[in-house]
């Protein structure tokens, strides 16, 4: 019985992990779709509230850069939440953090990172803060 137990609630986590990689696979769908059109980025990045010193000179190009960053982020933050539940070693995680340097170093990547605050796991966000360069 307690085996049975047991593989129950291996099996349920498994159910659990699958249901939020999906919904995490959906996310990235979306912002590839901002990635192809950049116009639908320009409205949505105006509507969720990005500084309007960056829209109000912003061109198509300048709405599919900062969708390119998006999607890197919520990919580099996947990656980290692995990384914390022991899914990705530490050697292959500095791989990640070393990508997350340099992405950081982008013009854009501070306006994503304030931009997108509360939205990322709270650990995540607050790791990318301190690789943000000194303002």
């Amino acid at each position: 019985m307690i085996v049975f137990v047991l593989q129950f609630r291996s099996q349920e986590r498994a159910i659990k992990e699958a249901s939020y990689q999906g919904l995490v696979a959906r996310y990235n769908d979306l912002i590839s779709t901002l990635v192809d059109k950049p116009e639908l980025a320009l409205s949505l990045f105006t509507a969720v509230g990005m500084p309007g010193e960056i829209l109000k000179d912003a061109t198509k190009d300048d709405a599919a850069v900062c969708s390119h960053l998006l999607l890197a982020y919520g990919i580099i933050e996947e990656a980290y939440v692995l990384h914390r539940k022991s899914c990705i070693n530490e050697a292959d995680w500095q791989q990640w953090a070393a990508f997350l340097d340099r992405l950081s170093k982008h013009p854009m990547f501070s306006t994503i990172h304030r931009m997108t605050v509360g939205t990322f796991d709270k650990d995540f966000e607050d790791y990318v803060y301190a690789k943000l360069p000194a303002s």
